[in-house]
């Protein structure tokens, strides 16, 4: 009853500036696999005013319903690298829910302004440090036309996915980003898969993390179903656009959208922090 209410009391302004953010939201996740955590999180919270720790719950909700149903497109496509996905996810789940668990008990002990400039900063940080990396690798010369995917994964290789996934998954557990901004490089530098197949390897292992972490943030009511719900309504015909048009880009532009998608996002949270 207290769902239906707020939907009710919402203003028709509002509605429509969280269904158009979630339309944006979705194209920009089906091209380019992020969006759930780096776009999300400075949506939620200067566009949807939500706390840090509820805008971290709600971006884990809705990357988990959004990159579900994007998982579907890019696996019909063939863009899904199976055992690369399994092997992050063996190594992340369980870092995951530490660190999902950590951020909710902080949250109780630790004054309100305190924990959410902490969280604020952190964010600003990760996003930095991929920023740097993404821009680097979209632009440096000589790249080379990668067409790896679902090839098999050596044993060494399946070991070094696992130890990576722990540390992506105490990212995304604490901040919700990483699932696609951080695991994108990793899958692309580290393991040469093609940045088509990164895309929807990407999508499949955040729908993945996020499915943990929502539950851990709604069990300590620090997420907003009401907005997870707008967003999620506005972004399903964004995601099936842009996972088509992922398809049809050339390597070189979409690791350069991916980049820019990556750059914008930190500026806004920089400009946001604190206020």
């Amino acid at each position: 009853m207290d769902f239906i209410n707020t939907l009710e009391h919402l203003s028709a302004g509002y509605i429509i500036i969280q269904l158009l953010t979630g339309l944006a939201l979705g194209f920009l996740m089906g091209m380019t696999g992020i969006g759930a955590g780096i776009l999300t999180i400075p949506a939620l919270l200067f566009l949807a005013k939500t706390d840090p720790a509820t805008a971290v719950g709600t971006s884990l909700l809705f990357s988990l319903v959004s990159k579900g149903y994007g998982v579907l497109e890019h696996w019909r496509m063939g863009m899904v690298a199976g055992q690369a996905t399994r092997s992050f996810l063996i190594g992340a789940l369980p870092f995951l829910l530490l660190a999902s668990f950590a951020v909710n008990l902080f949250e109780k002990s630790i004054p309100e302004e305190t924990f959410n400039l902490a969280m604020e900063i952190l964010i600003a940080v990760l996003l930095l440090a991929a920023c740097v990396y993404m821009l680097w690798d979209s632009f440096r010369k000589n790249q080379k036309i990668i067409s790896r995917c679902d090839e098999l994964f050596t044993r060494n290789e399946q070991i070094k996915a696992g130890l990576l996934g722990s540390g992506i998954g105490m990212i995304v557990g604490a901040t919700s980003i990483g699932g696609g901004i951080f695991v994108i490089p990793l899958l692309n530098g580290v393991f040469r898969l093609s940045p088509q197949c990164v895309v929807g390897s990407s999508i499949m292992i955040s729908a993945g993390l996020s499915l943990i972490g929502s539950g851990v943030y709604l069990f300590y009511g620090n997420i907003d179903l009401v907005v997870a719900l707008l967003l999620i309504i506005g972004s399903l015909p964004g995601i099936k656009i842009g996972c088509r048009a992922a398809n049809r880009l050339p390597q070189v532009y979409l690791k350069r959208i991916i980049a820019g998608v990556a750059v914008f996002s930190f500026v806004a949270m920089v400009l946001g922090i604190g206020r």
